[in-house]
């Protein structure tokens, strides 16, 4: 009895470990190496405990017969147990047919070793106790059953884990790829109709025009599917996107870029869109174009391990900002999703509106 409580109180030491330390990495499709490691961690110990109490109440060779014939029927009992009764009546939940299929092989088992035991031990020159044996008996059977039952069950939470956890990658997959079908085409059809308003004009660059919108186009349909792209790249649509406009305003918006770090503009890659979406942003609400003091400022640099990218813009008289926190909109909420996932911890996106100007920042830690 003591045995079987030690056993017991060992392995769920180790589950509690693993829930709190392990789990999290194994789960990222090696679920299946835990719970090898739980069937070997549990022979391991069963048969230390089985090899010692047999070389120390029997002489050889009676000892090394009796743990061949108990690993054989427990080895088997656990299988079972394992394979056949927990998946099949467990997990079911006919919990009733489960309890009285494990008595069934609990007594069976016990029987056969009550019986077939001492017949190993004839020659052995130690007496038996018998009140010791039966409670040896009894406990092994019950810790082969209660630990196969038990990682039965563990392998069945895993799974629903596993399958849980990839839905819900696929699911955020798939609301980003969504969002991003949604944003593109918004400036795609701005780009358009930027294109429309200077074709009437006498001083109008329809032919280069065309090639911006050639670049970004580009940009929607063979950079914003991949993972990450080059932050260089980013920027050029951006300045693409901005010639855009100056063509529809014979070039005299104020828009400055200020993009340090070529270097690491060229080496460090970032998601898709996560910089145009504030550029764009910036553009919708600085009222640029119509206003003739409107201005927007970009600027990028590398400090120590953070790439910082900011936007300053200027706010409209007429312009409403709810509770001075900057603006709200699907491209925010699918950039703030994107850097979420990517960065984690790793990132500050921050904004503040003081005296007309909106500043927005963001820090990636590399």
């Amino acid at each position: 009895m003591v045995l079987l409580i030690n056993i017991i109180i060992l392995l769920v030491a180790f589950r509690l470990l693993f829930e709190q330390k392990i789990i999290g990495s194994l789960m990222k499709k090696q679920w299946t190496n835990l719970i090898r490691f739980q069937h070997v961690l549990f022979f391991v110990i069963y048969t230390s405990f089985l090899i010692i109490s047999m070389f120390y109440f029997t002489d050889m060779p009676f000892a090394l017969y009796r743990i061949l014939f108990i690993m054989t029927i427990n080895t088997a009992l656990y299988i079972v147990c394992y394979a056949y009764l927990v998946p099949a009546y467990y997990q079911t939940n006919k919990y009733p047919e489960y309890l009285l299929y494990a008595l069934i092989l609990f007594i069976s088992t016990t029987l056969l070793r009550l019986l077939a035991e001492p017949e190993f031990s004839k020659g052995s020159g130690v007496a038996q106790d018998q009140t010791l044996f039966l409670i040896s008996v009894y406990s092994s059977q019950s810790i082969v059953i209660l630990v196969a039952s038990f990682l039965g069950i563990s392998k069945h939470k895993f799974l629903i884990e596993y399958d849980y956890l990839d839905l819900e990658v696929k699911k955020n997959e798939t609301d980003l790829n969504l969002m991003k079908s949604k944003i593109n085409p918004h400036f795609l059809l701005n780009t358009l109709n930027n294109i429309y308003a200077g074709s009437y004009s006498q001083h109008a660059n329809t032919t280069e025009a065309i090639l911006q919108l050639s670049q970004l186009l580009q940009y929607v349909i063979y950079e914003t599917d991949k993972k990450t792209i080059a932050i260089h790249k980013e920027f050029e649509m951006m300045k693409a996107l901005a010639g855009l406009y100056q063509l529809k305003y014979n070039n005299t918006l104020h828009i400055v870029f200020e993009l340090n770090d070529s270097e690491v503009q060229e080496q460090v890659e970032i998601p898709p869109s996560i910089y145009f979406t504030l550029f764009e942003n910036a553009l919708k609400h600085s009222d640029i174009g119509t206003d003739m003091d409107a201005y927007i400022s970009v600027r990028f640099d590398k400090e120590d391990d953070n790439l910082l990218f900011r936007i300053e813009n200027s706010v409209p008289e007429h312009a409403q900002i709810s509770n001075n926190k900057g603006y709200n909109g699907m491209g925010l909420v699918a950039l703030k999703k994107i850097l979420a996932m990517e960065y984690a911890e790793n990132y500050e996106l921050f904004d503040e509106l003081s005296n007309k100007t909106y500043f927005s920042t963001l820090k990636i830690k590399l």
